[in-house]
């Protein structure tokens, strides 16, 4: 019998980040088929408790210090566990691939790459700049390439000059057993009560919004939608920025409503009690919060932008153009009315497509081509 091949993931980001998730569930998915273990590369903005030690771990004050540090120790430590392919969760690793390739010649080196926003989006930014120059362009020099959308690949293709190389797309996995939907419905008495224990009090109705305070985001018309609607609670979860606190205190939004961060248990119940998951995003390489509220039997909608059309397109409304205010509300609207807006068979198709074991036959399958060449 063959030996089971080796896989090693690398991965900069604690297990409550989406990339650190996404490392747990591809070392989940692969398990079975190949021997795998992840390498974490931490730093005290991700990984503050040293106390807490994995198997294979490099420390550095900073990613920017491990440009420096992390090459010798990931060296020595690719020499010793002789991995047949080392997978790197995202491009912003990939100054390590040169790496890879000195210690384990044999090896075939994985880039994941969820977007190019990094890349194109910031153009005048210092940060992104450096993480250019430095971090990201050596990921053209990576032997196979998995994407989580068709629309990721497009747009990687066309900045990276990667068009022909071999890669595939395996889309990203949904945590069904976290995010799901409760065993009893939840009427409006319910959905109160959960407001009232968060302090959201004197609503008919709440939206949610699970984002970034970044440009891409659209978070403005997310804000334009609670000005409209005043007697519906909106509730972003994401950090608030001075930009943010400027446009509720500018346009008197006391229906607006952020918390920085939830455990993932929490805003699965914040997903469950909301009336509508509203996702206006510009640019989404995969659009994880609108899939998640389905899986959690909450309907969504979306800008019909990127990836979000990709995915959601026929399962729930899209909005063109997706600054387009009144065409939310109104959505928002007919799900006040009772309308069911989400197309149930087209949403299993999505959720299944979503769902660990289809993942898992995807990743196994890339892990697999990307070692016959």
């Amino acid at each position: 019998m063959n030996a089971r091949k080796k896989v090693l993931l690398v991965c900069d980001k604690n297990e409550c980040t989406s990339f650190g998730r996404l490392a747990l569930s591809i070392m989940q998915a692969l398990e079975p088929e190949f021997d795998v273990d992840t390498l974490w590369l931490k730093t005290p903005k991700f990984f503050k408790d040293r106390t807490t030690r994995a198997k294979l771990e490099i420390w550095a004050p900073s990613l920017h210090v491990g440009f420096f540090t992390f090459r010798r120790p990931f060296k020595k430590i690719l020499r010793r566990e002789r991995p047949d392919v080392v997978f790197f969760i995202r491009p912003e690793l990939g100054f390590l691939v040169p790496v890879a390739k000195s210690a384990c010649p044999a090896a075939k080196n994985v880039m994941f790459v969820h977007d190019t926003f990094a890349e194109t989006l910031y153009p005048d930014s210092l940060k992104f700049k450096i993480l250019n120059r430095f971090f990201i362009r050596d990921t053209v020099k990576s032997d196979y390439y998995v994407y989580n959308s068709r629309w990721t690949r497009g747009e990687a293709e066309r900045h990276f000059g990667t068009a022909g190389t071999r890669g595939t797309v395996i889309g990203c996995p949904i945590d069904s057993g976290l995010f799901s939907a409760p065993e009893q419905s939840i009427d409006s008495a319910a959905r109160e009560a959960f407001r009232e224990k968060f302090s959201i009090r004197g609503f008919k109705a709440m939206c949610l919004n699970v984002s970034l305070d970044e440009p891409r985001k659209n978070i403005e018309t997310y804000f334009e939608m609670a000005r409209l609607r005043p007697d519906v609670a909106f509730v972003r979860v994401g950090k608030v920025s001075e930009r943010l606190e400027q446009i509720i205190a500018r346009d008197h939004l006391a229906n607006v409503f952020h918390f920085p961060e939830f455990k993932a248990h929490e805003l699965r119940d914040f997903y469950r009690h909301a009336d509508l998951v509203v996702y206006p995003s510009l640019l989404e390489g995969f659009g994880m919060p609108p899939i998640e509220a389905l899986s959690c039997g909450t309907p969504s909608v979306a800008a019909a932008t990127s990836a979000m059309k990709e995915n959601l397109d026929s399962v729930v409304p899209l909005v063109d153009p997706p600054t387009d205010a009144e065409a939310y509300v109104n959505i928002l609207d007919r799900v006040l009315a009772g309308e069911d807006i989400v197309n149930a068979e087209n949403k299993a198709k999505l959720l299944e497509y979503c769902s660990n074991a289809a993942f898992a036959r995807r990743v196994g399958g890339a892990i697999l081509e990307s070692l016959e060449g």
